[in-house]
């Protein structure tokens, strides 16, 4: 990339450099910007889903966003209709990520600003955000000079290109930064994107201040309980402290009067008995009765005094035992009070939830009562491919570009059936060509078949080339495959990383197995890496030749169990990969079933047809923009043959039929499916195009 993007060619483009930096920045922000939000929310939430997790979140969403306008997309009437990503801009995309998909925050949180060097999902969208608010901060003079635009150009470019990697691999987006940021542009596409991007801004900014004031009251509310709860707990505290310092008090009191009690009592005899000692000694017999009478008499008296206050002191210690049992009684009716209205909070949050999962369950299953419904297919085209009477196979490199191949041709034609170039000797009943992502031709040719001495004796070798051709009709060689009793079938080229998806079966027998490599690296140095040809309880080991290897008797290895290892393929004949999650799909004819992996090779799920399907034959299989697998396939029916073209989600759940017919009308073996959701379908020497109103 240059250091400045080239002005604008268009004679009708008057605009200044410095808007014109604007108006790529209000574009990049609006296509490319919005786009990948809506990837990155397909891959949080599936689209089949959407409206059931924006509905367990309506609560939430309606008191962040306030603008009716929003509000009706996401909640269209009636209740329960359909809202796809398409559909929203940048600021319902935003609200939607950061309040309903849980995206981990594992150092950067929503609506701060990242630290240097973080490279985590949220830091990236939040960084975005912030550029997008830095060329709102021009839109008052509608310019931004060189040194700005290139700043703020190279921090989009570089977290759209991190997110690019860290969820789906690939560069599809960093590309079109690139194209847009040489790209010419006229004055009508400018301003058209200024004002998009205008009013975005408002409506972001709009959303942004309603979520701060939702959370702000929020948060207030809470502080309110926790002061209230602390200061009631200060107060019985208090109030705790308070009792246990009178009854302290109390003690002091009772045992400073007992004291001074016992004191006086010593001090009345002692004079007593000094009193007596001073009497006539004659009356010292009669005297010592009296003494003895008035003794017993004091002690008797002080013996009762002393009960008596034994007993209040009893009373006061009973009275003040019952106050403060009481005082724990109320405190104890408090708590109990407490609980019996969380437990009533918790009984309401309950049936609410219970009322919801009704309500989404009933949601479900009208939604799958409608799944047996057709879609609405429109015939837009018939084209009429000369020279070919079978149809086996069409990689669409345009609507008016389209490479269609029988059992022993491969040809490009136009929209009307016109050739375009020199035809190819191809022999080859399967998905044996694709188009990559430049647009290119990658076909599989046949190139010699050689004996070669093996262990004495003599074995066969098949050798086959992949090769491209360019726009200008040069072949230039991939690969050569040199596997010993193995014909490639089938092959796709991804358009996620550019790798070969290559599909291979036995030469000679069906009742061996199959299997599926991927190769990658540069056009001359390309090298497996991955063979997948088992189940995920483990995959076999190849010798240096390729070859499966065998134990010592010459059988296939087995597991712990002495249980043969289950084969994912037997004759792979085509083949295509989900632009959505990577998943592997291959259309197995032995095995009756579409067998799917993800990108890694791990198994997911065999599609063998619908219980009501009396057989299930697949042959052409192909993906569309929103992951769904579309699949050809035969069925027998009382003698009668039909041909079905059926719709699957990416999970291998059955969604519909788009063609039934039987075999005297049509004989469909092959399909592909556009961008656009137009289906191109192979019978006979013809092709229907037929447009798919999803």
């Amino acid at each position: 990339m240059s250091d400045v993007p080239g002005s604008s060619s268009a004679p009708s483009f008057s605009l200044t450099k410095a808007a014109e930096n604007y108006c790529r920045l209000c574009q990049l922000i609006v296509t490319v910007c919005s786009d990948l939000l809506r990837l990155i929310l397909s891959r949080y939430i599936e689209p089949a889903n959407l409206r059931q997790e924006l509905d367990k979140n309506k609560g939430k969403l309606q008191n962040i966003i306030k603008n009716n306008e929003q509000r009706q997309l996401l909640y269209p009437a009636p209740a329960g209709s359909s809202v796809k990503a398409q559909d929203l801009d940048l600021t319902l995309l935003y609200t939607i990520l950061r309040n309903v998909c849980n995206i981990p925050q594992p150092q950067c949180k929503w609506g701060k600003t990242p630290q240097n060097g973080d490279v985590s999902l949220v830091a990236c969208i939040e960084r975005i955000r912030i550029q997008r608010n830095l060329i709102s901060g021009h839109r008052s003079i509608g310019k931004i000079e060189d040194p700005d635009f290139l700043n703020i150009w190279q921090e989009l470019k570089d977290n759209i290109g991190e997110i690019e990697e860290q969820l789906f691999g690939g560069n599809m987006y960093r590309r079109r930064v690139d194209e847009l940021f040489s790209c010419d542009l006229s004055k009508s596409e400018a301003q058209e994107y200024v004002e998009e991007f205008q009013c975005l801004r408002d409506s972001l900014d709009d959303v942004q201040s309603q979520a701060s004031r939702y959370f702000g009251k929020k948060k207030a509310h809470l502080d309110k309980i926790e002061e209230r709860q602390a200061s009631l707990t200060m107060e019985i505290q208090g109030f705790n402290a308070r009792k246990r310092a009178r009854l302290d008090e109390l003690e002091q009191h009772q045992t400073s009067v007992a004291t001074n009690f016992i004191d006086e009592l010593r001090e009345t005899e002692r004079h007593i008995l000094q009193v007596l000692q001073g009497r006539y000694t004659g009356f010292e017999n009669h005297t010592t009765d009296k003494l003895r009478e008035t003794e017993e008499h004091i002690l008797n008296q002080l013996k009762a005094r002393m009960d008596g206050f034994e007993q209040q002191q009893t009373s006061m210690s009973t009275d003040f035992i019952a106050r403060l049992e009481i005082l724990q009684q109320q405190q104890t009716t408090l708590a109990t009070n407490l609980t019996e209205q969380l437990d009533g909070l918790q009984r309401q949050q309950t049936t609410m939830t219970t009322i919801l999962t009704d309500g989404l369950s009933k949601l479900e299953k009208r939604l799958e009562d409608k799944k047996s419904l057709f879609f609405p297919l429109v015939l837009t085209s018939t084209i009429s491919v000369p020279d070919i009477n079978d149809v086996c196979h069409i990689s669409v490199v345009t609507p008016d570009k389209l490479w269609v191949s029988g059992s022993s041709r491969l040809q490009q034609v136009d929209g009307n059936g016109h050739v375009l170039g020199t035809p190819l000797d191809h022999s080859n009943h399967s998905g044996g060509h694709t188009v990559s992502v430049e647009g290119y031709l990658i076909f599989i040719a046949w190139s010699n078949r050689v004996e070669r001495p093996e262990n004495g004796g003599a074995r066969d070798q098949s050798i086959f080339n992949i090769n491209k051709m360019t726009s200008d009709g040069s072949i230039t060689p991939l690969i050569q495959l040199a596997l010993h009793d193995l014909i490639p079938r089938c092959i796709h080229s991804s358009h996620i990383n550019g790798d070969l998806l290559i599909g291979f079966s036995h030469f000679y027998s069906y009742d061996h197995p199959g299997r599926v490599m991927r190769y990658k690296g540069t056009e001359r140095n390309r090298a497996i890496i991955k063979d997948i040809e088992l189940d995920e309880e483990g995959e076999i080991e190849l010798d240096e030749e390729g070859k499966i290897e065998l134990d010592e008797e010459g059988k296939i290895e087995l597991d712990e169990e002495g249980k043969e290892r289950q084969r994912l393929y037997k004759y792979p004949h085509y083949i295509t990969e989900n632009k959505i999650n990577g998943d592997i799909v291959v259309s197995d004819q032995r095995k009756c079933a579409l067998v799917v992996v993800d990108r890694s090779g791990r198994h997911r799920f065999d599609y063998t047809g619908q219980p009501t399907d009396k057989t299930f034959n697949p042959w052409g299989v192909c993906t569309d923009v929103l992951g769904r697998i579309l699949v050809a396939h035969g069925e027998g029916k009382r003698g009668t043959i039909y041909h079905h073209i059926s719709l699957l989600d990416q999970n291998g759940h059955f969604l519909t039929r788009l063609f039934e017919e039987q075999k005297d009308y049509f004989t469909c073996l092959c399909h592909c499916v556009d961008d656009k959701y137009t289906i191109y379908v192979g019978f006979k020497n013809k092709i229907k195009v037929v447009q798919l109103d999803n």
